[in-house]
């Protein structure tokens, strides 16, 4: 079986191999702490040792905390998973569809289908595009009427999301799976439902219950001191400094006056804040005597809801993922044959831009989170690597 060693061996791999400033990875079983460590420094130069006091851009890693939030107000009653999402936002009512022709042209029609609640869990609404379609060209219109990137412009997701509304989807809602904006409107249904902005009811419903002291859409006094450097590998091995994120300045997002809080890719968070995170998934929703959540609300949550068309797509979008299904916001194990892992049927988690890694294992009672920064990274030369030396502790 895997060691603490193998463990520390693998951090230093990581830094050497990668050039990363350095990396940090927290692993329970329960909730007794059986490997933490922190190796390397915060920052290029190696003057600051990277430590436990340490701030991370998490980015996607955001997306099963929304997620989460999403699941608390299902098990709440608030919604329905096959509710129109009109219900709770009326500009969703009347919705359109970019359809590709046989001569290669776009044309925009009405939508057969409502956009429903589910459909915004499972990535299932083709709010993304980078392409020639109508989609792409509305998005990129939305965004500079209203003022350029939502990082760095000063409006909040709630009117992007009424923005969007007037965008046509790829497909009709529910038919394929694609990386898309699902996990920002349901921001706005939870905003809806509950009164609160998503920060404050993650705040309040999450962070506060975890103790996540250090996990927020925003810069507080003293964070941007503690943020680890964000590097980038070059194509010649080395690396660079990251200084941006599909263009936007790297930390736009977080700056204290800034009014939008993404949703898919927003917060600001530490090792022990994730693991703390982590470790309530992987215990039935109870961390440290505190209740989040329920428990058949989590294993509804890591159900895989895609078929095999969407799973197609899926593994050929996410190339880390085989053996992976998508569940409610999160990646969940199916087939571990496939996947080529010691793990779990039903482990799930995710994954940020930045590498931030963590996955929960409710049948072990086993959790981890794990630290760099390093844009853009392979996940399956990283987490795939952790994946194996973690559970091999068991």
């Amino acid at each position: 079986m895997s060691t603490a060693k193998d463990l520390d061996n693998l951090l230093e791999r990581f830094i050497r191999e990668k050039h990363l400033p350095g990396a940090a990875l927290s692993v329970c079983q329960g909730e007794d702490l059986i490997y933490e460590n922190c190796i390397g420094s915060r920052d290029m130069a190696g003057t600051v040792p990277l430590d436990l006091n340490t701030l991370f851009r998490i980015h996607s890693v955001t997306k099963p905390i929304t997620a989460l939030c999403g699941m608390l107000q299902y098990e709440r009653g608030v919604f329905l998973m096959d509710d129109p999402v009109y219900e709770y936002l009326p500009e969703y009512r009347h919705l359109k569809v970019s359809v590709r022709k046989d001569d290669g042209s776009w044309a925009v029609e009405d939508a057969k289908q409502p956009m429903r609640i589910r459909h915004l869990f499972n990535m299932n609404v083709g709010y993304y595009a980078y392409d020639d379609s109508p989609t792409a060209i509305a998005m990129k219109e939305v965004h500079e009427r209203l003022g350029g990137s939502k990082m760095q412009s000063n409006y909040s997701q709630r009117e992007e999301i009424r923005a969007m509304a007037e965008v046509p989807m790829l497909f009709e809602p529910g038919s394929r799976w694609q990386y898309d904006y699902g996990l920002n409107i349901l921001s706005s249904v939870i905003e809806e439902t509950s009164g609160m902005r998503l920060g404050e009811f993650m705040q309040k419903n999450i962070f506060e219950p975890l103790g996540m002291k250090d996990t927020g859409f925003r810069f507080r006094p003293g964070w941007r001191e503690r943020m680890a450097e964000c590097v980038q590998q070059l194509p010649d091995g080395g690396v660079k400094h990251c200084d941006d994120v599909l263009g936007d300045p790297l930390d736009s997002m977080y700056r204290e006056d800034a009014v939008y809080e993404a949703a898919d890719a927003g917060l600001i968070s530490s090792l022990r804040d994730v693991q703390a995170f982590a470790g309530m998934f992987a215990n039935g929703g109870v961390w440290k005597g505190e209740r989040i959540v329920g428990r058949k609300t989590l294993d509804m949550m890591r159900h895989n809801l895609q078929t095999k068309e969407m799973m197609d797509t899926f593994h050929t979008m996410m190339t880390d993922m085989n053996g992976y299904g998508y569940g409610y916001g999160v990646r969940t194990m199916v087939d571990p044959v496939a996947g080529l892992t010691n793990s779990s049927v039903g482990e799930f988690g995710w994954v940020g831009a930045a590498g931030p890694w963590m996955m929960a294992d409710p049948s072990e009672k086993l959790s981890a989170s794990f630290m760099i920064q390093d844009m853009l990274p392979d996940g399956r030369y990283y987490h795939h690597r952790l994946r194996a030396v973690i559970n091999g502790l068991l």
